[in-house]
This record gives C-alpha cells, sequence and structure tokens, in this order.
C-alpha cells in the first residue's frame, strides 16, 4: 500500500498547485492608500526627439562628461544638458527621448536609446541635439520598465504605448509590487 502512496505524491502536488494558482484570478485587485501609476505615450508620438529648454532633474540618473558640457540622464524621458562654467554646471538644455535608459558619447556624437530603438544624435555647440540615425527595435526595454520608488503599482499594459513617467496617485487598484 505505501508504494502507492508515493506514486500519488506527483499527482497530488500537481493538483494543489492547479487549485491554488487558479485561486488567484478569484479575488477582486485590492485598492492601495498609494500606488505608482504609469504614463503613457503612443509608439508613434515617442519617437519625437527635441532640443527644449532646460528643467529641474525628477529622477535624476548617470553623469556623462565631455567637453564642456555633462549630460545627465532623466530615466524614461531624455537627457539633461549642464554647460560648465568656471567648474560650475549651468543648466543649458534638456533633449527630450522618450524611453532613455543610458547614454555614451563618442567623436561628437551622442547614443541613447528612444525606447526599443538606438539612436545617434549630433551635438551643436551650443548644446543642443539632431536626430543623426536610428536603429529600430534594439532593445526590450519597455517590458522591464517599473517606478522610481518600491511599492505597490499599477501594472504596466504594452497596448497603451510606451510609459514615459510615473506618477503617485491615491486609492489606485494595483496589484504589481516592486
Amino acid at each position: 500500500m505505501i508504494p502507492k502512496i508515493r506514486q500519488l505524491r506527483p499527482v497530488y502536488a500537481l493538483l494543489f498547485l492547479a487549485f491554488a494558482f487558479s485561486c488567484k484570478d478569484n479575488f477582486e485587485v485590492p485598492i492601495q492608500d498609494e500606488a505608482w501609476v504609469p504614463i503613457y505615450r503612443s509608439v508613434e508620438n515617442s519617437k519625437e526627439i527635441a532640443t527644449l529648454e532646460p528643467r529641474a532633474p525628477i529622477t535624476g540618473g548617470k553623469i556623462y562628461a565631455y567637453g564642456k558640457y555633462l549630460f545627465q540622464l532623466e530615466p524614461n524621458l531624455g537627457i539633461h544638458v549642464y554647460e560648465l562654467v568656471d567648474k560650475r554646471p549651468m543648466p543649458r538644455r534638456f533633449i527630450q527621448v522618450y524611453g532613455a535608459q543610458e547614454i555614451a558619447i563618442r567623436n561628437g556624437a551622442l547614443y541613447t536609446n528612444n525606447d526599443k530603438d538606438i539612436v545617434s544624435l549630433a551635438l551643436t555647440e551650443s548644446g543642443a541635439a539632431q536626430l543623426a540615425g536610428r536603429v529600430e527595435n534594439v532593445f526590450s526595454v519597455s517590458e522591464a520598465t517599473v517606478p522610481p520608488e518600491t511599492g505597490y503599482f499599477e501594472c504596466v499594459d504594452p497596448e497603451k504605448g510606451i510609459v514615459v513617467g510615473w506618477e503617485l496617485k491615491e486609492n489606485v487598484r494595483a496589484k504589481c509590487k516592486f
């Protein structure tokens, strides 16, 4: 009799797991007091790259020095451009590049990602940038997008576009946690 019970253990384990995981879908997503909610932009509009007036960093990222300029990544939004004046960084521009996660500069060209594409931007003497080239669908960064701080967040829905930022809201149905 004992050998038969041992043979059934894997079957019982599978039945238990199937029951346990099927029950999760029957529960309503709880309302969180505070949760991060993604801000979306359509894929078509997200490819727009523009040089704008300087703005204060929200979630400052990596810094890259090149010539008389410092470039600071603003994850998912773009790149802050500072000019070094007497060893002090002075805000000069903001290069809007949605989905930007990394930057590199070589021979006067700034390279970054624009969501899933890699782009090269020609830098001018004033710190402005113009699109010089694009290779599409190189990265899959949008699937890994998470909010700037830990906690509950509304799960990312790729059908709504790409995530270009996050806002903290109250009373949100959120089941994802970071």
